[in-house]
């Protein structure tokens, strides 16, 4: 069965994503077939992820030139309204904006700047195209605020290492975009028909998704290493050398376990809530890296205790920033 995501021509949350997946069998085939499934989904010269607002990836390119005038990104915001409000709002978040009022678009970009207003960019982004689902609209919350957690210690990560904080950045922030991309493929179903339970389809959707999100940011036309370290976030090693961008991202979402902030589905069909007060049994622990792998990936970026004590303080602070 073929389906197409956002099947309506006007509705712009999903683009043009196609699949080709036999809904009806989920629940007949075991965990490493329904995986080889999902990859096989994602690897078919049909598929297509969820549209990014052209503006987004525009601006991407835009951005690496040093000399390019408020003006000229002012314009192009311009040209989305969404994603212009989601930026404005974004910018007036506790994070950004605690020292100044943000009421127009300049003063987002004064207040951000160029480097971090692409961080904003791409987030709105996602916020609006990818991180949405009518089927599973719980579980696309629970990740869009994992995967900005993972974005932002990330770049504290990067922080104490030579590694772009921009760069870092944009790899927490699209490091388990694979997971929305396979929701949103089962959650497309015909119109009066439910979208399959995940309750027994986290261990493959688990084994799938970082393949899976490698692939919709090559689609994406995203530089190489943001894909490479998409894919390999788990493991960090690619052809036996570790990708510093992987390892980054590896020990930003091992904090965000640390913080409360992990994306952990239970078994009741719920989102665990953060934290000790999950008051949830029998979670399917997903989206975990082993210690061994961690470890590797902290020494590999020269992450000594004294530096993690420190990237831990801050990610606290940050923490604390957030709430309040």
């Amino acid at each position: 069965m073929t389906t197409r995501l956002g099947r309506k021509p006007e509705d712009p949350d999903y683009g043009v994503g196609e699949h080709t997946i036999d809904l009806d069998e989920l629940g007949l085939i075991g965990e490493s077939e329904l995986t080889d499934r999902l990859n096989r989904t994602f690897e078919s010269p049909n598929y297509q992820p969820p549209r990014l607002p052209a503006v987004a990836t525009e601006l991407l390119s835009l951005a690496q030139n040093p000399d390019v005038e408020f003006s000229e990104i002012e314009k192009l915001l311009e040209r989305d309204a969404m994603l212009a409000g989601e930026v404005l709002s974004l910018a007036r978040s506790a994070f950004y904006s605690r020292s100044r009022p943000v009421d127009s678009m300049r003063a987002a970009l004064v207040l951000l700047g160029l480097r971090k207003l692409q961080d904003v960019v791409m987030q709105a982004a996602m916020n609006l195209r990818v991180f949405r689902s009518p089927a599973y609209g719980p579980y696309m919350d629970r990740l869009r605020h994992h995967c900005r957690a993972t974005a932002h210690l990330s770049r504290i990560v990067a922080l104490h290492t030579p590694i772009s904080e921009e760069q870092a950045f944009l790899c927490g922030l699209l490091h388990d975009v694979g997971v929305a991309g396979i929701l949103l493929v089962l959650g497309d179903v015909e119109r009066g028909q439910s979208p399959p339970d995940l309750e027994m389809l986290w261990p493959a959707i688990d084994g799938a998704h970082a393949k899976a999100g490698a692939r919709m940011v090559e689609l994406w036309g995203l530089p190489p290493d943001i894909h490479l370290a998409v894919g390999a976030h788990h493991q960090v090693r690619i052809e036996g050398f570790e990708h510093p961008l992987a390892a980054t991202v590896c020990v930003a979402e091992s904090l965000a376990a640390e913080l409360g902030l992990s994306f952990t589905p239970t078994r009741h069909g719920q989102p665990a809530a953060s934290g000790a007060d999950a008051g949830l049994v029998e979670p399917v622990l997903i989206d975990q890296t082993n210690d061994a792998t961690l470890e590797i990936a902290r020494a590999s970026l020269g992450l000594g205790q004294r530096a993690m004590d420190q990237v831990r303080a801050a990610a606290r602070k940050w923490l604390e920033t957030e709430a309040g």
